[in-house]
């Protein structure tokens, strides 16, 4: 598994230094992430963002702040990776930063970043920067929503997901989950529940959900770090039983496929997560 340091330099507005990458980049080609690379063999982790800052950017200098590590699945690599997150705030502007890998380095402003082709190391990242105590006390924090999804298993190991169009308020033209926001005061496994039949037309009596995690993801469109509560359930259901209310399509797809799909932030969280599980495990034996 190849180890990761990624940097996010946070400007006086609360906006984010990411990195345009080209046509000729190795992995996720035209796509916006992190400035960062590879740690060399026994080089320590700071000391290889710094310099990963210093090659991109020509950035040297900063104190960075290490704000955690996370795994996430590269979808071009197709294997997963280990990210040890950097950050710092600074006053630095566009006109500081040299380009030196990419179309261009430049300041984003988070609330943007739907509109923008991201990577998914972004999309692990954005929650735990935004969300964290140093961005709030500077920026403030937008009041969370709550949500909840649902993945279904098939007999085949197959997941039930959910291709979104161009019309969805969040992560348009990508596959997700079915599911949607809580109502006020709403338990989530009932929110659920609720959503799945409202999405689908399938209907579960409460109890056949297992709660499989609760993430913390970014929202660029109400620029929030929200809950979602996902859910699994293995069923013995087919494409037939599932009828399409919201999106392109609402379909069973094989595990490998549903790894490399252009996935929503909240299903790059939880779906190569969720499928190398011991509870998918069990959901297959």
């Amino acid at each position: 598994m190849r180890r990761i340091a990624a940097v996010v330099l946070v400007d006086s507005r609360g906006r984010l230094l990411l990195q345009e990458r080209d046509e000729g980049a190795p992995v996720d080609p035209d796509r916006w992430g992190m400035v960062g690379g590879g740690i060399d063999e026994g080089e320590d982790d700071a000391a290889g963002a710094r310099r990963e800052l210093e090659e991109e950017t020509g950035l040297t200098g900063i104190d960075l702040d290490r704000v955690g590590d996370f795994t996430f699945y590269c979808a071009g690599c197709a294997e997963s990776h280990d990210v040890v997150l950097f950050t710092a705030f600074t006053d630095l502007s566009d006109a500081d930063v040299e380009c030196h890998e990419g179309r261009q380095i430049v300041f984003v402003d988070p609330m943007t970043v739907h509109t923008l082709d991201w990577n998914r190391a972004l999309a692990v990242a954005l929650p735990r920067v935004i969300g964290s105590p140093s961005y709030v006390q500077r920026f403030g924090r937008r009041e969370p929503r709550a949500f909840a999804c649902v993945i279904l298993v098939d007999a085949e190991g197959r997941l039930l997901l959910q291709e979104r169009d161009e019309h969805a308020p969040i992560d348009p033209e990508t596959w997700g989950m079915p599911g949607g926001h809580l109502d006020p005061g709403e338990d989530p496994e009932a929110g659920a529940l609720r959503e799945l039949r409202e999405e689908t037309g399938i209907r579960l009596p409460p109890g056949t959900l297992r709660l499989f995690t609760e993430l913390a993801v970014y929202h660029p469109h109400y620029g929030s770090v929200d809950s979602n509560h996902i859910y699994v359930a293995r069923v013995d259901l087919t494409d037939a039983d599932v009828e399409c209310h919201e999106g392109r399509q609402i379909v069973f797809v094989a595990p490998e496929r549903a790894r490399g799909l252009d996935l929503t932030m909240s299903a790059v969280l939880v779906v190569p997560a969720f499928l190398d599980s011991e509870e998918y495990r069990r959901m297959c034996g």
